[in-house]
């Protein structure tokens, strides 16, 4: 039998309330591997002193914490430049997500075909507007990409959707992959966040980034949608809506979807 690598899950929160809930709750209990909170954001911290699984972003001697606007990407940040033990895979997920009870059996099985390539929770047509045509993230990273290393990514985007067999890309930032692939991205992403700096638009250029990364570094794309869905809270308020956030929240911390409308 073979024997499952070295794997980890990394949960990125910024609600010291909201991680005791998941705590309590034993939210990740089933899964039956390490899950480590990476808190990001100024939010207090002070009710979770005594909690070994939990790593303050804004306390490592490496963070970009004043950047909030990179979302999720100051948490993979965090990870990948203070070599924070993740294991040989990991899966980055948000703290809005609700996952299946075999989410990390089948997502080490799934890194385990495919090593060097990026496992994607939720796909999406590349053809999709929202991925770059009608996306406030689109305009900043072609110009970061222009400025920084002095390409075009419109006609490349364009090329692959033509030539490539995979027409979609890793919607959202509930990703996973292997530990030097994050370093790898952190290094390539990092001059591009701080070129387009701390504004709304940026966390979406990073999630859209990955797909270009992907492309760039020929690394293949898998996908496997049903282990995770996410609830898209909008927590930094760069999109037109309103969630209700105590029910939902509670509905995160028991893993639990919303009921379906009849």
């Amino acid at each position: 039998m073979r024997q499952q690598p070295n794997y980890g899950i990394i949960v990125t929160i910024h609600d010291q309330d909201l991680v005791l809930k998941y705590e309590v709750a034993g939210k990740f209990n089933n899964l039956k591997v390490p899950v480590t909170y990476v808190f990001v954001g100024m939010g207090a911290v002070d009710k979770l002193e005594s909690l070994t699984n939990v790593i303050v972003a804004r306390d490592l001697i490496d963070n970009i914490e004043t950047h909030k606007f990179l979302v999720d990407f100051t948490s993979w940040y965090a990870c990948a430049r203070n070599n924070i033990l993740i294991g040989d895979f990991v899966s980055l997920i948000q703290y809005d997500v609700v996952i299946s009870s075999d989410f990390a059996t089948k997502s080490a099985e799934m890194m385990h075909r495919e090593p060097e390539g990026i496992l994607g929770y939720i796909p999406e047509e590349m053809t999709n507007r929202n991925f770059i045509r009608d996306n406030m993230g689109y305009a900043p990273l072609r110009e970061a990409c222009l400025a920084v290393y002095g390409f075009d990514i419109k006609p490349l985007l364009k090329m692959n959707l033509k030539r490539s067999d995979d027409k979609q890309w890793p919607a959202t930032n509930n990703v996973a992959m292997h530990r030097n692939t994050l370093k790898d991205f952190v290094r390539w992403f990092t001059p591009l966040a701080m070129h387009m700096g701390n504004h709304k638009p940026v966390g979406h250029a990073f999630e859209r980034a990955i797909k270009l990364y992907s492309i760039l570094s020929g690394r293949k794309n898998q996908y496997a949608p049903g282990l995770l869905s996410h609830f898209q809270m909008n927590s930094h308020k760069t999109q037109n809506f309103k969630k209700d956030q105590d029910y939902l929240h509670d509905l995160l911390a028991r893993n639990a979807e919303p009921p379906t409308k009849p």
